[in-house]
């Protein structure tokens, strides 16, 4: 039972994890935001704040207990008032970088590639967290098979639960950010993909 109650308390959250967590949410400006961190089955309270350039960094202690996987990388969930979070992926020595929400946590690598929000657009970053594919697409989807599906002008729809993009030109794009379909208004590219 407290294995259900856990998994049920862990989707909320990441329910609620689709938006990044801004200095205005917090009621200040971007240089006195501090941000929450949460982990299964805890709560960790101010683990980080914005730095002079309003990007949030760890503080040292929380830094020390992560755990950095094989690839150097450690998971991060900020969050503030009304649990809204961001995931981020760290590396020792690098800044926080933001990574898409996937399948209730940070967006996973695929093709060597995790989609990042820069400025109100996605692009995608690789293990090294560097912006490898330019932050110029409204939707992006992981890669899969060595493609990835993204959309300029495209909305984010939601049924509460899921969400997709829909509208503006869709197309294909390989892991060096190159278009290898062409890009095609949102009708016709759904009635090709049936």
């Amino acid at each position: 039972m407290a294995k259900i109650v856990k998994a049920a308390a862990l989707l909320a959250l990441m329910l609620l994890s689709s938006k990044s967590v801004t200095a205005a949410e917090r009621g200040g400006d971007a240089s006195d935001a501090v941000f929450d961190c949460w982990e299964p089955e805890l709560d960790i309270k101010q683990c980080a704040a914005s730095g002079p350039d309003g990007q949030p960094r760890l503080t040292s202690s929380y830094l020390s207990r992560l755990q950095f996987d094989s690839n150097g990388l450690a998971r991060v969930l900020l969050y503030g008032t009304g649990k809204k979070g961001q995931w981020y992926y760290t590396r020792r020595g690098k800044p926080l970088v933001p990574v898409e929400t996937y399948d209730n946590g940070a967006d996973d690598f695929v093709d060597r590639r995790a989609r990042s929000p820069v400025g109100g657009k996605l692009g995608y970053v690789d293990r090294n967290l560097d912006l490898v594919i330019p932050a110029i697409y409204d939707g992006a989807y992981p890669f899969e098979k060595g493609l990835a599906v993204v959309c300029r002008g495209c909305t984010q729809a939601s049924d509460g639960s899921h969400h997709w993009y829909e509208g503006g030109e869709w197309g294909r794009i390989d892991p060096e950010g190159r278009v290898v379909a062409p890009f095609q208004p949102w009708e016709i590219w759904k009635e090709q993909q049936r």
